[in-house]
């Protein structure tokens, strides 16, 4: 499938959809929507979920897109006038990813979030839905980056070594390198309450963990390349019994710096350049120091998103179709004005197109195919068989992932502590870096393979393993008016100022 290029907006301000029926009722959009049992709808069959695209904008607002394929299919089924919008492009998205919806009222639920308020006696319009109106408020003055859009993109690696979703259908050429990807699960432990100034330049170390696996043959065997827990050498923890033992090996009792260092150089030594390697993190800024002193370039490193190769926005299409646009060659008692859309874009009905099969989450495999039309391409281009150079690294701040997705500014010291923050147990009192790196992998994991960023925040809540955490406050951002649960600002952008964010009440005692 070549990628796509443009999405076409359903629900929320100025949507495509607004054209459909009547303006402002999502209703019978989602009635038609849910209905559908088309595989460009159901790419897992009839009876599999709605399959449609959340598309994240650079400043962390959302939208629920169709593809253009989707949109060209879904209104011709329908007898539906096209909009006169222009769609947005692929590269208007810091992230595109699936999003599944198996029941009405989840689709009915999730438009709801971007409905926007009445905009009477103002000049200016803009998107004021519960969604994403704390996003347009910043007007780009938040923290630098696109946490929505990192956690997403992690969301799409995983549908992409899982073979579950189809990488055009998301903007991107398919990657030659998603058979195996390397990730390295590493944990520093230092005295939580050590403030020194030097303290990443000269830190105590208590224990270091790591484990190396590969994907996605970790997920159907769970077998380990290499899993290591080094205590440092005159560094105990007081109250050494209580510490938790070494679940998954021998821990080495007399580290010391030139031995973790060696061993951390011979861990990096990455030779297979077409093998992507991810390094999961928690302590974000001490790991990349204890790197760098290892000799590693950690400077090099970047994130997930740099090993996307997304397809680049062509010329839409103004040209008359060869094809006769008559009602009865076309078999469906089209109208004027769906035969000018015929006319005005890319995708056409085409007997000789070639079809491609869509393997949908959750399920082995899918007979179902999609037809479109593929435009000519040179065998063995570069551009169609996704040959991209490899970064030296991609880091992922699983912390700040944790974050994102529970809407908290704080998740406490520990890798335990992060994980009670998203509802998976952990017992933050018996620490052992060779375990929690461990526990950092399969919270990376939980977080990769669920829904999309806002549903699953829904799921995790539902779920509760500790009394609620304090929570980001929705009306701060719409002052007086009506509070939706969905109604926030993230963490990442609220602190603006450069002050530090109260941390929670750890005691001495959790180490």
């Amino acid at each position: 499938m070549e990628p796509e290029t443009y999405y076409y907006q359903i629900g929320g301000f100025q949507a495509h959809s607004e054209e459909w029926f009547q303006m402002y009722d999502d209703k019978p959009t989602i009635d038609a929507i849910m209905n559908d049992d088309g595989p460009e709808l159901r790419p897992g069959g009839p009876g599999a979920p709605i399959e449609l695209v959340l598309g994240i904008l650079h400043n962390g607002a959302s939208y629920v897109l169709m593809t253009s394929h989707q949109m060209w299919t879904f209104s011709r089924k329908h007898r539906l006038r096209p909009s006169h919008r222009r769609p947005w492009k692929v590269d208007k998205f810091a992230s595109l990813s699936p999003i599944y919806f198996a029941t009405k009222s989840d689709l009915q639920d999730k438009l709801k979030t971007y409905k926007v308020k009445s905009h009477k006696n103002k000049k200016d319009k803009w998107d004021n839905s519960p969604a994403n109106r704390g996003f347009f408020q910043l007007d780009g003055r938040g923290a630098p980056g696109n946490p929505r859009a990192d956690f997403e993109n992690q969301r799409v690696l995983y549908r992409l070594f899982t073979r579950s979703a189809t990488p055009g259908a998301l903007g991107l050429i398919n990657p030659p390198w998603a058979d195996a990807v390397r990730v390295i699960s590493i944990v520093v432990n230092t005295w939580h309450k050590d403030r020194r100034r030097e303290r990443f330049d000269s830190p105590n170390i208590i224990d270091v963990g790591w484990t190396d696996v590969m994907m996605p043959e970790y997920l159907e065997s769970k077998r380990v390349t290499e899993t290591v827990h080094m205590k440092m050498k005159g560094l105990a923890l007081k109250n050494e019994e209580q510490n938790a033992p070494f679940e998954h090996g021998t821990t080495n009792q007399e580290g010391t710096l030139d031995i973790l260092y060696s061993d951390v150089r011979r861990l990096f030594t990455h030779d297979a350049a077409n093998v992507p390697l991810v390094v999961l993190v928690h302590d974000e800024e001490m790991v990349r120091g204890v790197l760098a002193r290892a000799g590693i370039d950690v400077g090099s490193f970047t994130s997930i998103s740099a090993l996307f190769q997304r397809g680049q926005p062509q010329k839409l299409l103004y040209r008359r179709s060869s094809r006769s646009p008559s009602p009865r060659r076309l078999g469906t008692g089209a109208s004027h004005s769906s035969r000018h859309y015929e006319r005005r874009w890319k995708y056409e009905p085409d007997d000789y197109a070639k079809p491609f099969s869509v393997k949908q989450e959750g399920q082995s495999s899918s007979s179902s195919s999609v037809r479109i039309k593929e435009d000519d391409k040179k065998p063995g281009s570069s551009q169609h068989d996704g040959a991209i150079s490899l970064p030296a690294g991609c880091i992922v701040n699983v912390q700040n992932m944790v974050r994102t997705l529970m809407r908290v500014t704080q998740t406490g010291p520990s890798v335990q502590a992060t994980a009670l923050r998203m509802n998976i147990p952990a017992n933050p009192r018996l620490p052992c870096a060779g375990n929690e790196c461990h526990l950092l992998l399969n919270m990376w994991i939980s977080m990769i393979e669920g829904r999309g960023i806002d549903e699953q925040w829904t799921d995790r809540l539902a779920h509760p393993v500790q009394p609620p955490s304090p929570t980001i406050d929705p009306g701060e951002v719409g002052g007086d008016e009506d509070i939706d649960p969905n109604d926030y600002v993230p963490s990442s952008m609220r602190n603006t100022g450069g002050t530090a964010a109260p941390e929670d009440d750890w005691s001495d005692d959790d180490w």
